[in-house]
């Protein structure tokens, strides 16, 4: 790079539909003598909350990448920054189509299966010219990779990020929804196991709150002990971690990764995790220093591992310090940024230069 270039902001720009005035996501942490950010985003809400990707979401998404593309013709940019993999594949299939090559670079890229048929080709065409795609387990990048024909090299590890949580805020769930003084909570819907869950808890003397959407949840009676909430504001979700003896993350999800992000939003609030020991997991929980791993499926091993941390006060305090430790350190927006600051030079440092792809 020439003098000129070494002192010139790197331009950003942001493209993701949660991003509003008071929401600048990753880029509020964006060091300002060095980054100049724009942002592009939606003013009406998008559910996230569906297994699969509806009509109406899509139709948003990719109103989103024109809006994205018409920014970018008036405002040329130095990277662009997009969320989730529907959100990478609109922008992505834009940009392909009108000839863009800006770096782009796709946050939060979990999949949650592995794709196939037509979906599998149209995300191969979408994603060509993605220069970074960022997961949030190791063995992620080998699946994408060979899922999407490209290299693994362009498949970047870091923890799962998000806005940075205070315990202290959120309180109130016992009362506003009528809990029991002692309980477990489990929330998500995505690669979830609630089938085993419902049976290691039955006969329990404790109390089970499932939040999810309908179709995670197993068919068939609930156990007396088990009480299922479908549909939850944000803040009362996180009232209902924070004040949960423990969270239990059941998983059934061999493809890809699946509970990260309650994961980390129970880590975050202090409070102990118990989870199925897989892919979205093994890269997070320290067994039996941050959290504590059980079998996929073992219905026993679930019953005995809740039991035994239940039993154990002392145990759920070291680990709620240790995970909380952990937390701060590595999941919040903050560490995100950092990792999007390292990308963002090492890609603009050859921004002329097409990313590597496949013959």
């Amino acid at each position: 790079m020439s003098p000129s270039q070494n002192t010139q902001k790197v331009r950003v720009l942001l493209v993701a539909w949660f991003l509003r005035p008071e929401r600048r996501w990753l880029g509020e942490f964006l060091p300002p003598e060095r980054f100049e950010c724009s942002y592009v985003g939606l003013e009406e809400r998008v559910d996230s909350t569906r297994k699969r990707t509806p009509g109406k979401k899509w139709w948003q998404l990719l109103r989103l990448a024109l809006k994205a593309r018409r920014h970018l013709a008036r405002h040329p940019q130095d990277l662009l920054v997009t969320a989730f993999p529907q959100g990478g594949f609109t922008l992505g299939l834009v940009n392909l189509l009108s000839f863009v090559r800006t770096p782009h670079v796709v946050w939060y890229f979990n999949c949650g299966h592995e794709y196939q048929g037509l979906r599998k080709w149209l995300s191969r065409l979408a994603y060509r010219y993605v220069h970074r795609f960022i997961v949030y387990t190791r063995h992620e990048r080998s699946v994408y990779a060979r899922v999407f024909a490209l290299p693994e090299s362009r498949f970047h590890f870091t923890y799962l990020t998000g806005t940075e949580l205070k315990a202290e805020e959120f309180r109130g769930a016992r009362e506003r929804f009528g809990l029991a003084p002692r309980y477990i909570a489990a929330l998500g819907s995505s690669g979830r196991d609630y089938d085993t869950l419902f049976r290691a808890v039955e006969g329990l003397p404790i109390q089970l709150v499932v939040v999810a959407h309908p179709h995670a949840l197993p068919r068939g009676p609930v156990p007396p002990n088990v009480q299922v909430m479908t549909s939850l504001a944000q803040h009362d979700y996180l009232r209902i971690i924070a004040e949960a003896e423990l969270v239990a993350i059941p998983i059934n999800n061999q493809e890809t990764a699946s509970g990260q992000m309650t994961l980390i939003q129970a880590m975050s609030l202090g409070v102990p995790v118990v989870a199925t020991r897989c892919l979205g997991t093994e890269d997070y929980i320290r067994h039996g220093e941050n959290g504590w791993f059980v079998q996929l499926g073992d219905v026993e091993h679930w019953r005995r591992t809740l039991q035994a941390v239940l039993d154990d006060p002392e145990a759920r305090r070291r680990s709620a310090t240790e995970a909380l430790r952990f937390a701060q350190e590595r999941f919040t927006d903050r560490a995100g940024a950092q990792v999007l600051a390292d990308l963002a030079e090492e890609l603009t440092g050859r921004e002329k230069r097409q990313p590597d792809v496949p013959g």
